[in-house]
């Protein structure tokens, strides 16, 4: 795909730039004088060669990642830096290219009433082809677009052109944020240790952030042109009476209506879906229209644009990285003789700032014990200080259901009252206390970004949380409440998977 999007940015303009950043053409004739426009297109081809020299280390990089697994991590590191660069010359040269784009807009705009060719030079008869000296490799920009819409609609449709290398450079920057999310993941996945694990997830909330705002800026940018052009073109083909052009077109769009709706929540993102799969249906429409108007420079540079946008594949899988959450879960064992004595003490209990464990408490004493035969030999065993005294906990459980199993097991063991504690986010509750008090810990799964919860999601939420409610409050859908933190961390994690674009959060339930 990467491949795919660079190819295009030398084509999609239908520009005739050389990508040397010494000699380059103007793109529109009669701009060659213009200095400022002629070296913001040197700079414009520089940060295109920086661009390429960036890609080829990381399509080496990613060579090496793929022959050299052992070091992927350096790998992924290596290319996560060389992707930040890549979106930097990329922002840079989408905010040139849209300086460029305004000369290039107003030099048409000025010039669109003075020295307007004859209706026979400007191929009024659908068909005939211009002469060479009045065609420009830009469709919109040859004159029988100016001299048969209505000047706003020739304004509109010069301005959704020049917004064509906005909606790409945002495709692009989205299919570049996918690709660091991709290398992200391979850190995240190999990382050993809990504190670099946590900075690596934090890059990938922000990558999460970014791609949704690349989308949604993609969406408004493409919309806008897509409609323009299809307006403008329509009534062109209108004014000149080719109904067979027009029927054709209309066929086309409703083909790819039907392939987007078909195509709906498959994949990474569906505003680039979208983007990629109306582009080509504009672009082979664009040719058509070029071939009929006779625009032969035109066509012929729309045939090199739409071969290589079918190189570019859309079809990227969706990624979601659940957050590690390093915790040691191990359930309660006995041994003989026991397994902590004073060369081995008792160690103190470990605590995490995230994630969800249950542990089940044994006693609570006045001083410190190393003496595992007084816990009959339990393992694994830790204490920690509450108020002055000594708390001892038995084993570790990833679920409430696992720690009330376990608390049965230690009460057919002898122990009088063993009692759950839950550690939730390193807040420590116990279980038997908050339920004397009536503050025993809730949790709801709250979702956002649905317009409704589809049958086949709401199965796989209550698959995951067994018996519970799912509500509507307002634009967001409750799950719950619920008893077991890890279940709602659970229900969180499905819904994160099956679609990355929603508004997942998990809020404790306080009366």
């Amino acid at each position: 795909m990467r491949r795919g999007f660079v190819l295009l940015a030398m084509l999609l303009a239908g520009a005739v730039a050389e990508t040397s950043a010494q000699e380059v053409t103007a793109r529109i004739a009669g701009l060659e004088s213009n200095a400022e426009y002629m070296e913001m297109l040197r700079e414009e081809a520089a940060l295109q060669a920086r661009e390429d020299s960036v890609t080829m280390v990381v399509n080496r990089v990613r060579r090496q990642l793929r022959d050299d697994p052992s070091q992927r991590g350096a790998h992924a590191a290596e290319i996560l830096r060389c992707e930040e660069q890549l979106f930097t010359i990329r922002t840079e040269r989408g905010r040139l290219t849209d300086r460029i784009n305004t000369v290039e807009q107003d030099w048409v705009l000025a010039n669109l009433d003075l020295n307007r060719p004859a209706p026979s030079q400007a191929g009024a008869a659908a068909g005939t082809p211009l002469p060479d000296s009045l065609q420009t490799a830009d469709l919109v920009h040859n004159p029988c677009f100016r001299d048969r819409l209505p000047a706003a609609d020739y304004r509109a449709l010069l301005d959704a052109q020049r917004r064509e290398r906005t909606a790409f450079d945002l495709a692009a920057a989205c299919a570049e944020n996918y690709e660091a999310v991709e290398a992200l993941k391979i850190s995240y996945d190999t990382v050993s240790t809990e504190a670099p694990a946590a900075v690596l997830y934090e890059r990938y909330r922000a990558l999460q952030s970014l791609g949704r705002t690349l989308c949604d800026s993609l969406q408004r940018v493409w919309g806008t042109i897509y409609d323009n052009k299809n307006y403008a073109y329509s009534y062109l083909l209108d004014n000149l009476g080719r109904d067979d052009l027009l029927g054709r077109t209309e066929e086309q769009m409703a083909g790819v209506r039907q392939r987007i709706a078909a195509e709906r929540g498959r994949y990474h993102a569906d505003e680039l879906t979208d983007y990629l799969l109306q582009k080509q249906a504009l672009v082979d429409q664009e040719t058509e229209l070029a071939g009929a108007l006779g625009l032969t420079e035109a066509r012929d540079s729309l045939l090199r644009v739409a071969a290589a946008l079918r190189s570019v594949d859309y079809r990227l899988p969706k990624i979601f990285i659940e957050e590690r959450m390093f915790l040691e879960y191990e359930p309660i064992g006995f041994v003989t003789p026991a397994r902590y004595n004073a060369q081995h003490p008792i160690p103190e209990v470990e605590t995490y700032e995230r994630g969800t464990i249950y542990r089940i408490l044994l006693g609570t004493y006045a001083n410190r014990t190393n003496g595992g035969y007084l816990f009959k030999g339990a393992y694994p065993l830790g204490y920690e200080r509450v108020d002055g005294r000594y708390a001892y906990y038995a084993g570790g459980y990833r679920t409430l259901d696992e720690a009330r199993a376990a608390q049965e097991q230690m009460r057919k063991k002898g122990f009088r009252r063993p009692e759950i504690v839950v550690w939730n986010d390193g807040e420590r509750t116990n279980l038997a206390d908050a339920a004397e008090e009536g503050h025993a810990p809730m949790f709801r799964v709250e979702i956002g970004g649905l317009e409704n919860l589809s049958e086949e999601l709401r199965t796989a939420v209550l698959d995951a949380a067994g018996l519970c409610e799912i509500s509507r409050a307002g634009h967001l859908f409750i799950v719950g409440p619920l008893a077991d933190k890890a279940v709602a961390d659970r229900i969180a994690d499905l819904l994160m998977q099956r679609d990355p674009s929603l508004e997942v959060k998990i809020t404790e339930i306080v009366d």
